[in-house]
């Protein structure tokens, strides 16, 4: 009995050592950090902010901080982490138009995050969005040699730019 156990615990083990192993290659959410060492600082600095007015509300609840000095610290951390989330929504916008421009897709760009497409491929591997050909008319699934739409009739060469 204790055996199997030990044999169950084993596989257990290594199937999950092993995983990563097997899983399709994902952009990982900080990927553009990783390249970026602009926007490692400013993610490094947002969180400094959050500390900072996470310790901020620790001392005007212990009795520290007046609520004058309170509010005014308060208005100051936060007008510098909205400071910081908008240079980092440039600065992330912008790596990952240059990611887009280094890595040239056969399959295109995705229209709503903007990674790479690989070809053939009919939903993004970042966020899931079907990348796939649809009717303009009825939005059914078309291939690349339909020449008219299998749900309502109308012309594909008619829906797709020239």
């Amino acid at each position: 009995m204790s055996a199997i156990l030990i044999a169950i615990l084993a596989v257990a083990a290594i199937s999950l050592a092993v995983s990563p192993l097997f899983q399709l290659d994902q952009v990982p959410a900080r990927a553009t950090a990783a390249i970026d060492p602009h926007v490692e600082n400013l993610l490094s600095a947002r969180e400094a902010t959050y500390a900072a007015i996470k310790d901020l509300e620790t001392d005007h609840a212990m009795g520290k901080l007046s609520d004058a000095d309170y509010q005014n610290l308060r208005a100051k951390y936060e007008g510098k982490a909205l400071t910081i989330l908008r240079q980092l929504d440039a600065a992330q916008v912008a790596s990952r138009e240059r990611l887009v421009q280094r890595v040239a897709s056969p399959g295109g760009t995705c229209a709503q995050c903007g990674m790479p497409i690989a070809a053939g491929a009919k939903f993004c591997r970042v966020c899931g969005t079907s990348v796939a050909p649809v009717c303009a008319s009825c939005g059914a699934p078309i291939t690349a040699d339909t020449k008219f739409c299998r749900q309502c009739g109308t012309p594909v060469a008619a829906l797709q730019p020239a």
